[in-house]
């Protein structure tokens, strides 16, 4: 069976071999992947040696397997046929001979196109044309089809860029997986769009970092400095929510996070930062193997010491492997590095973090803080984290503190520290900069400490 299977295929590869010495482009229009020269990776090539840029346009049909499962081989033959057909009329709407480079067929279930765009500017318009093409291709296949399917062939698009690079195979296939990776996951045709703008901005380091003081609840002295991120201005990724969730959603949080670590150490050498300094990092850039070595390098070179440094292990990112990640801790920490863990008291998984890891500080999350003046039950909530980490040794920090009332509260409680727009907002950070408020801010503390004991 398999020998008459094996001789069957090579009979259609045969029939082709006429084709071969035609022009490339004669063979740009859906070539066989087993043939010597491919013919669309050769005009890739040729539009890139030119200094042209290349996007691809890749058309994932939903479902394809399982609307033709059990069908006949001549039908799904001549299904395929037909829709290749279809595909190219319907582009032929859109795209011009002049940018139209070729066309691919890596699997049945999809079609990838290669076109030529005069700069990489012109990437935003891709996506528009991509959406025109599936619209026009459905309707095209809804009509010729109707009769053999039991629901529509719906299409999922997705785009890319062929990076430069050395390796043009290799950048067609990178282009390929990436393009196929947002139309399985249905992202909005502006993502690759947002992908290329944040690959830009860690390119360029284009962030601003900005510093929040912690406040020593007990002297009313400044214990350390949060730092926060911000992205370009007139930019959708401004806000750090927007910034990182992007970043965590296009795989590139490790390279974000890894340059808001240079931004923040350069701050702490360039203003001459003497307290703690808090740097917000997710578990998956603490699982990178390389990440302690270049860490220690850079202090190194900065003449700055690890015991300065503490990472915030945010609770919005899980944790899969606690073994793993106190094993990773304890590396660190033999280097001179604490760890807090953020947003305790925002669910379970953060109570777990603190009973596997130890963190040398627990920070609370603000909805635990937010209005606890008024609500008795987070007030049970905060005795209860405070017990816990008074038996592990740990310091307590209350964040999102805003209000007076909330800050008696903390008082009353001798929750250790506290962060919040009540004491400070973020602000670039500066020698001396408001040298009143704080000298105000601990007079103030210190009198409440004291009304809070009784005194």
């Amino acid at each position: 069976m398999r020998s008459k299977t094996n001789s069957g295929t090579w009979l259609k590869r045969l029939r082709l071999l006429p084709l071969l010495p035609f022009p490339t482009r004669m063979l740009k229009y859906f070539p066989p992947n087993f043939i010597v020269r491919d013919p669309v990776h050769r005009m890739v090539d040729k539009v890139r040696n030119e200094g042209g840029h290349v996007a691809l346009l890749l058309f994932h049909l939903e479902d394809y397997y399982s609307l033709f499962s059990g069908k006949p081989d001549s039908l799904i033959q001549m299904v395929q046929e037909q829709i290749r057909k279809l595909f190219l009329q319907s582009v032929s709407a859109f795209i011009t001979k002049k940018d139209f480079i070729g066309v691919k067929q890596f699997r049945s279930d999809e079609i990838s196109m290669f076109v030529r765009i005069e700069s990489r500017d012109g990437f935003g318009r891709c996506a528009v044309v991509a959406g025109k093409i599936k619209e026009e291709l459905e309707a095209r296949i809804e009509n010729q089809f109707s009769l053999h399917l039991e629901s529509p062939l719906r299409i999922k698009t997705g785009c890319s860029m062929v990076e430069s690079g050395n390796n043009h195979e290799f950048a067609m296939e990178a282009a390929y997986h990436y393009a196929m990776a947002v139309a399985a996951k249905n992202l909005p045709a502006h993502y690759a769009i947002q992908h290329m703008e944040l690959e830009e901005i860690i390119r360029t380091e284009n962030l601003s970092v900005l510093t929040q003081p912690i406040i020593d609840l007990k002297s009313g002295e400044v214990f350390g400095w949060e730092i926060l991120t911000r992205g370009p201005k007139n930019s959708p990724f401004h806000n750090p929510v927007e910034l990182f969730e992007f970043a965590d959603t296009a795989q590139l949080l490790p390279e974000l996070e890894w340059i808001v670590i240079l931004k923040a150490l350069r701050e702490i050498k360039d203003r001459q930062i003497k307290e703690d300094v808090f740097i917000n990092i997710t578990p998956v850039s603490l699982s990178d193997p390389q990440l302690l070595g270049k860490l220690m390098d850079q202090l190194k070179l900065s003449e700055l010491d690890s015991s300065q440094i503490i990472f915030e292990i945010t609770e919005r990112h899980s944790i899969n492997d606690f073994e793993l990640m106190a094993s990773i801790l304890r590396s660190y920490r033999s280097q001179g590095f604490r760890f807090a863990v953020d947003d305790a008291g925002s669910g379970y998984s953060s109570l777990q973090s603190i009973s596997e890891l130890v963190p040398d500080i627990i920070k609370i999350d603000k909805s635990v803080i937010r209005n606890i003046d008024r609500e008795l039950v987070k007030q049970a909530m905060l005795r209860s984290l405070l017990y816990f980490a008074e038996n592990i040794n740990c310091t307590v920090i209350a964040e999102g503190v805003e209000r007076e009332e909330e800050a008696n509260i903390l008082l009353q409680n001798r929750v250790h520290m506290g962060q919040g727009y009540y004491f400070a907002k973020p602000q670039p950070f500066e020698h001396g900069r408001n040298v009143v408020h704080f000298a105000s801010l601990k007079e103030k503390i210190v009198h409440m400490r004291k009304q809070a004991a009784g005194l």
